[in-house]
């Protein structure tokens, strides 16, 4: 399962993202232990008044509870053997796991800030706006879903492949595409109304294209 960075006190932690009711209910149960600055990390596609529920879990855990904008709205903690439950005191969209004394360690309160990485903050916004969990990714500021399962080869194209070797698009030969860092200098370019900036951006990078050897895209 992928981990995401996310910044609380001035530490890094990685947290596991929960955003479908199956990884939900499962959650961190029926693992050995949780690592010392790991986690895992409950998104809700609207705020909701959860019951984390402690069953098949075999350590103790601190719950903190996150509204819409990072910041810790309440903090509780189950100790390990203990048959119980943990009830939001109002709705939520996120609740965090923690291993159990670390709210003690950092001495974290409600109304303090956590930090997200750019990855988490875009998965986030991606669960609120498309009501499921993914695979997302920002360009510009829209977030868009990555359905890497529904694109299949297409005999005569040629495919566009992610680091994981999976089809992502197919092309048509002589098709040009732009990289992610050059789509969002356009995008901005655009957005701030600087046409001239615009038009000279995108010739120096049909300019830098057209000097490239045939090469994998990494970017």
């Amino acid at each position: 399962m992928k981990l995401f960075p996310i910044n609380i006190q001035d530490e890094e932690f990685k947290v596991a993202v929960a955003d479908t009711d199956e990884t939900r209910a499962k959650g961190v149960s029926g693992l050995k232990r949780i690592g010392v600055n790991k986690g895992m990390l409950f998104i809700f596609s609207e705020a909701v008044r959860m019951r984390m529920i402690m069953s098949g879990v075999n350590f103790g855990i601190d719950f903190i509870f996150i509204n819409n904008d990072w910041e810790i709205s309440q903090l509780g903690s189950v100790k390990q053997g203990e048959n119980n439950s943990i009830t939001a005191d109002q709705e939520y969209p996120m609740v965090l796991e923690l291993k159990e004394g670390t709210i003690e360690r950092l001495g974290l309160s409600v109304g303090l800030s956590l930090d997200p990485s750019e990855q988490l903050l875009t998965h986030f916004k991606g669960v609120k706006s498309f009501k499921t969990g993914g695979r997302f990714e920002m360009v510009g500021d829209k977030v868009y879903q990555i359905k890497v399962d529904d694109i299949v080869p297409e005999k005569g194209r040629l495919q566009l492949l992610n680091d994981s070797g999976e089809v992502v698009a197919n092309l048509d030969s002589g098709v040009r595409i732009f990289s992610r860092e050059h789509t969002k200098q356009l995008i901005d370019k655009f957005k701030s109304g600087n046409k001239d900036g615009l038009v000279d951006s995108m010739i120096k990078i049909l300019d830098i294209q057209d000097g490239q050897k045939q090469e994998f895209v990494t970017n």
